[in-house]
C-alpha cells in the first residue's frame, strides 16, 4: 500500500493543518467553523506490529503457526513501518487505518511448513542425517520469524539480476543446516522398520538379546554420551543460527540510540542490546554483533570441550560384539537386499519445496 501524505491528498479541504492530535488515538478533523464543526478520527495503534530490516515489501502479514490459531504475529518490513509511524505522527489517520483494515492485512499459516518439516523427520534419521533448522522452521518445531519474513520478502519482491545463475531459487546450503550421524548397519539390516535417532545409536546394542553377552555397554556411560550428545546437537544449530545473525547488515532498534535483537536459540533465548551510541546506528549494530561473536565464540569452546568428553567416554565404550549372534543369519548375496541399511549420500533427504514466486 502506499502511503500518501496529507499534503497529497485530493480532498484537502479545508486545510491539512486542520488535522490535529490533541489526544493520543484519537485524530481531530476541524472544519469551516471549529468551534462546532469537528470530526474526531479513531486512528489505529501500532501495538504488536514488528519489523525486519533488509525487506521492501508494503503490507502487514499475520502470521499463525497452526491453522486453528486465532491470533498471529503481525509483521512488515522497516520501510513500512517508519511510514505508519510518520502516519500516526503527523495526524494522518488514512494510512495507518487503511493498512491494518482486515482486508489488507495479508493472512499465512506456517501448518503445512511444520508438517512437511516433521514428515520427513524419519526419513532422513534413516538415511543418517539429523536437520537443525530448514529456512524458518527450527528443530522441535521452533519458528524463525526473522528467517521467514525474509523468506517472504523474496517471494514477493521481482526477480534479481544476481539470480540468474541459480535460476531464481535460493541454493538449498543457504536454507538449511544439518549433521549426518553413523548407522548401525547391522541393525538397520535385520531390523529396517525400527528408527536410529542421533542421539542414541550409542544405546543400542547389537548381539545377544538375552542381556546373556559380557561386553554389553555400560548404562551410566551410556547416559553420558547421550546427555552429551543432546547438547552438541543444540551447539550445532545454535552456531549456525548465530553465524547467520552475526551476518546481517543491521539490526532491530526500539528507538534513537538503542537496538535489540532477540535470539531464539536452542541452547537458550537471548536478548542482546545496545544502548550506548546515540543517533550511531552503525556504532549500535558493531556493538551488538561484538556480543553475537562472543556468545559464539562461547559455543565453539563448550563445543570443542564436549566432543573430547565424548571421544573419552566412547573409547571407554568399544567392548560392544561386532558379529551377529548365531541366533541371526549373516546376509548372503542371495538375499535381497536391506530395506533400511544404508544411505551414501553426504546431504539430507529433502529441503522443502515451497513453490514457484509470486509475481
Amino acid at each position: 500500500m502506499q502511503y500518501y501524505r496529507l499534503y497529497d491528498l485530493t480532498n484537502q479541504y479545508p486545510s491539512i493543518t486542520n488535522y490535529i492530535t490533541q489526544t493520543p488515538g484519537i485524530v481531530n478533523l476541524y472544519g469551516l467553523y471549529p468551534e462546532t464543526n469537528i470530526l474526531p478520527i479513531e486512528i489505529k495503534n501500532l501495538e504488536g506490529i514488528k519489523f525486519v530490516t533488509g525487506c521492501t515489501f508494503r503490507f502487514i502479514a499475520n502470521i499463525r503457526e497452526k491453522d486453528s490459531d486465532t491470533n498471529g504475529f503481525l509483521y512488515t518490513s522497516e520501510k513500512y513501518f517508519r511510514e505508519l509511524e510518520s502516519s500516526i505522527s503527523e495526524s494522518n489517520p488514512y494510512f495507518t487505518n487503511q493498512s491494518l483494515q482486515k482486508i489488507f492485512v495479508i493472512d499465512i499459516s506456517l501448518q503445512r511448513f511444520i508438517d512437511t518439516f516433521n514428515l520427513n523427520i524419519n526419513k532422513e534419521n534413516r538415511a543418517g542425517v539429523d536437520v537443525f533448522f530448514n529456512n524458518f522452521v527450527q528443530k522441535n518445531n521452533k519458528i524463525n520469524y526473522n528467517s521467514f519474513v525474509k523468506f517472504l520478502d523474496w517471494v514477493v519482491s521481482l526477480p534479481a539480476l544476481s539470480e540468474i545463475d541459480t535460476n531464481g531459487v535460493i541454493p538449498a546450503n543457504q536454507l538449511l543446516a544439518f549433521e549426518t550421524f553413523e548407522i548401525n548397519q547391522e541393525k538397520a539390516y535385520f531390523y529396517p522398520n525400527e528408527l536410529q535417532r542421533p542421539n542414541g545409536n550409542s544405546n543400542t546394542q547389537s548381539g545377544n538379546p538375552t542381556g546373556n553377552n559380557p561386553n554389553r555397554v555400560n548404562p551410566e556411560t551410556t547416559q553420558q554420551i547421550n546427555l552429551i550428545q543432546e547438547e552438541l546437537s543444540k551447539i550445532n544449530a545454535d552456531i549456525v543460527l548465530y553465524q547467520r545473525f552475526i551476518a546481517d547488515d543491521d539490526y532491530p532498534n526500539s528507538g534513537l540510540s538503542t537496538s535489540t535483537l532477540n535470539v531464539e536459540g536452542q541452547l537458550e533465548s537471548k536478548e542482546y542490546v545496545s544502548g550506548k551510541y546515540l543517533l550511531n546506528r552503525k556504532k549500535q549494530n558493531e556493538d551488538i554483533r561484538k556480543k553475537l561473536n562472543d556468545y559464539l565464540n562461547f559455543l565453539k569452546g563448550r563445543k570443542n570441550t564436549l566432543e573430547a568428553e565424548l571421544n573419552s567416554l566412547n573409547s571407554q565404550n568399544t567392548n560392544q560384539p561386532s558379529q551377529p549372534t548365531p541366533s541371526q543369519p549373516t546376509p548372503t548375496p542371495s538375499q535381497p537386499t536391506p530395506t533400511g541399511g544404508s544411505y551414501s549420500g553426504s546431504g539430507p533427504t529433502r529441503g522443502i519445496s515451497f513453490g514457484n514466486r509470486i509475481r
